[in-house]
């Protein structure tokens, strides 16, 4: 069952740089660090996208919080919660998509309406099915209905959906133990309006694509120019 915070609060890994947390601290949110080592490999048993999934984007977002005991140690079976949910899209690897997921998405889409902005008309969430099962971790939903990705399999995918995709270079952002870090795994929401980065978003090439189809929705930007741009499997906020 999906719940919804009225304080600020924001889930972070607990090797989230201490620029972020400060910063995020003085904006007034209490930092949820999380840590499940054990429960499936590191570096990702530290990142808030593989044991929850944030329904909705800007308007009345909520938290679907996952059963770390539903999860296995390995893929696919540590991805079953790693989706995309804004007002008008559930994006996700359906193979593998926890159903309690997927029926409480639909359920708060149907109590959102169409109060949201860009949403279906119909109150209905349209299902998105992609190869991608990490697939929070490779697309950053900017609105509930724009995406930027690197990975061609979900852009495609969303894009015969009805939805606008930046689609962006492979790489340049760390993830410890892997080739290359994912957009969606470096950044987030916060109630200001704004798409916060972890690390230095001016070092990625497409730095100034991404910065333009942001702020074009009328959305700003926060990033930190003193370390690497780093994927730590989301920054989940709620308000």
């Amino acid at each position: 069952m999906a719940y919804t915070l009225t304080m600020k609060k924001v889930y972070l890994s607990n090797e989230a740089h201490q620029a972020l947390i400060s910063y995020l601290t003085r904006l007034g949110y209490a930092i949820e660090l999380i840590s499940h080592e054990g429960i499936t490999y590191h570096p990702v048993s530290t990142h808030p996208d593989i044991f929850m999934c944030r329904l909705g984007i800007w308007e009345k977002p909520t938290i679907f919080p996952g059963n770390p005991e539903s999860l296995s140690p390995s893929y696919p079976g540590n991805i079953i919660y790693n989706a995309v949910c804004t007002g008008k899209y559930f994006v996700h690897n359906l193979k593998y998509t926890d159903p309690s997921l997927l029926a409480a998405a639909k359920k708060w889409k149907g109590a959102l309406g169409g109060s949201a902005k860009g949403v279906h008309p119909s109150g209905e969430l349209i299902i998105v099915d992609v190869p991608q099962g990490y697939t929070r971790c490779c697309c950053l939903p900017v609105d509930d209905t724009s995406f930027i990705t690197s990975d061609q399999g979900i852009a495609k995918a969303l894009m015969s959906a009805g939805a606008a995709v930046l689609v962006i270079e492979k790489g340049h952002i760390d993830l410890p133990g892997f080739d290359y870090g994912f957009i969606g795994g470096c950044a987030g929401h916060i109630a200001e309006r704004t798409i916060i980065f972890n690390g230095d978003l001016s070092s990625h090439p497409d730095c100034e694509a991404i910065v333009n189809f942001i702020n074009e929705r009328q959305i700003d930007i926060a990033y930190f120019e003193d370390y690497p741009l780093t994927d730590i499997g989301s920054i989940i906020a709620l308000w």
